[in-house]
Parts: structure tokens; sequence; C-alpha cells
């Protein structure tokens, strides 16, 4: 699969088939790990894509959220499908996000942390645009409580089919860089659903 495809079409025809189950679970995943109500606090998603993830945080009554992605296409269309209703939407790579420091409470990212240029410049980046005491959720896959049937039903999709370009991660490379960053890291993992980084300032 095109990952880079320009026109966004492909991965948002990937997300409303194969992902649309998995994104409520994502949601109840980010509540547990940063155990607090969403209600009144800022959020930011990097690498929003076309805004399946954006209208789930909407849901929790956030003071404010914002997508970023670096893709304008991608931005167009969650524009358009008003799944970024309430959210205000940048165009903007994760190695250089717009915000001063300390102006959101949470971040969240799923897949896209696998495409930053620079890993140590994007985490330096979410640090600072991050409150003291807040906590970021970055990672893939397909949720830590997601249903087995859920997960189960997407590998069927997947079998004999090429092998994911998804580049692969070295996650005691990641986990000790985010922690000479600044504040306390953990990798979440569970069987075939990937990884999750719970970053804590």
């Amino acid at each position: 699969m095109d990952w880079k495809n320009d026109n966004g079409e492909q991965f948002e025809k990937h997300a409303s088939e194969v992902l649309l189950h998995v994104y409520p679970w994502l949601l109840r995943d980010f509540c547990n790990a940063i155990g607090t109500s969403m209600s009144g606090l800022r959020i930011l998603e990097i690498g929003c894509g076309p805004g399946f993830m954006l209208e789930q945080l909407r849901s929790c009554n956030p003071e404010s959220i914002i997508g970023v992605d670096q893709s304008y296409a991608m931005l167009q269309r969650a524009h358009k499908s008003g799944r970024s209703k309430n959210a205000a939407l940048i165009q903007s790579d994760a190695c250089n996000l717009p915000f001063q420091a300390g102006t959101f409470d949470l971040v969240f990212s799923r897949g896209s942390i696998f495409f930053w240029k620079d890993l140590e410049k994007a985490l330096t980046s979410i640090k600072l645009c991050l409150k003291p005491g807040g906590k970021a959720l970055i990672g893939g896959g397909y949720g830590l409580s997601t249903p087995q049937e859920i997960v189960d039903a997407i590998y069927i999709q997947y079998v004999n089919k090429p092998k994911s370009s998804v580049p692969k991660l070295d996650l005691d490379s990641l986990l000790a860089l985010v922690t000479s960053i600044g504040g306390e890291a953990e990798i979440l993992q569970a069987k075939k659903r990937g990884f999750w980084l719970l970053w804590k300032l």
C-alpha cells in the first residue's frame, strides 16, 4: 500500500473499510493510558489524516483539538467529510510543530511516527508543545483493548497481500531516546497489535 498517496484516497478507503471499528477502541486506550478525563483539555493529533480519530476525540468534550498532517490532501478530506468538525487543521511536519511552548495537555499519534524524518527532532518538538505534566500516546497498531474478533478480521484481509511497507522501529532505542529528551516513558504492547509509547512529562 502506498501510504504516501498524494490525494489521500487510498488511506481514507483503508481507514473506512479496515480500521473503522478500531478507532473507538483507540480512544478507550488513550483514556486508559492518560488516566484522566479529556474534558476541558487541549489535544493535538499528529498525522490526523482524513480525521477518523479527530471525530473520536471530539466526543470527549475537550477545550480544543488540533489535527496536524503534512498532507494537504488528507486535511481536505478531514474537512470535507465533517469528521474534523470543531477541530482546527494545520499542515505541518511533526519535526517542526508550529506551536508555542506548553500549548497542549495531550498529544496522540497513530501510525505517523514510522515516517518522521528526524525522530529526535520530532520528539523534541512534541515535548516543547506539551504542558508540564502533559502526556502523549504515540505508536501504531490496532489498539490494546480492541476485541480479538476485530483484530482477527483485519488480519484476514491481509492474507496473500504484499507485506506492509511501514518501516520498523527499534523500541529499546526509541525508549532510550525519549527518556533522554525528558519525562517518563514506557512501551505498551499486546500480541499482533503493534506498540504504543506512553510519555509523561
